[in-house]
């Protein structure tokens, strides 16, 4: 079975109708700047923040719903989770920060036709 990513024990990809279509993926070099009043502000290097990772798509159906679910059953474990992608590199322990679901098309029943959903992360460093 192809998937795009696996976060913990969740498979992203079109085998299980959850894909996602954009990442954004930030890193912070730990650079600041520190106003000076009488010239330019002075570079200081605070030390490297923890990288952090947008994941967006768009999916259909009481499936989408019901994926969404199991990310936050996920969540709901207070545990930092290994982040594998598709082709197997190991990106090490993330945080899931929040997931967030927008539905639209909504039928009588209550199921949304289609759900755009962001999973936010953030690197787990520990000491």
């Amino acid at each position: 079975m192809r998937q795009q990513m696996i976060l913990g024990s969740f498979i992203f990809g079109l085998s299980r109708n959850f894909a996602y279509h954009n990442i954004v993926h930030t890193s912070d070099g730990g650079w600041v700047e520190l106003d000076i009043v009488t010239g330019k502000p002075k570079s200081s290097q605070t030390g490297q923040k923890a990288q952090t990772m947008k994941i967006t798509g768009t999916s259909m159906y009481a499936v989408a719903m019901e994926r969404l679910d199991e990310l936050r059953t996920l969540q709901e474990q207070r545990k930092p989770v290994p982040l594998v992608d598709g082709i197997g590199r190991n990106w090490g322990l993330w945080r899931i920060n929040t997931v967030t679901e927008t539905q639209s098309v909504i039928i009588d029943d209550g199921t949304a036709m289609v759900v755009g959903w962001a999973i936010d992360l953030s690197e787990f460093i520990h000491a």
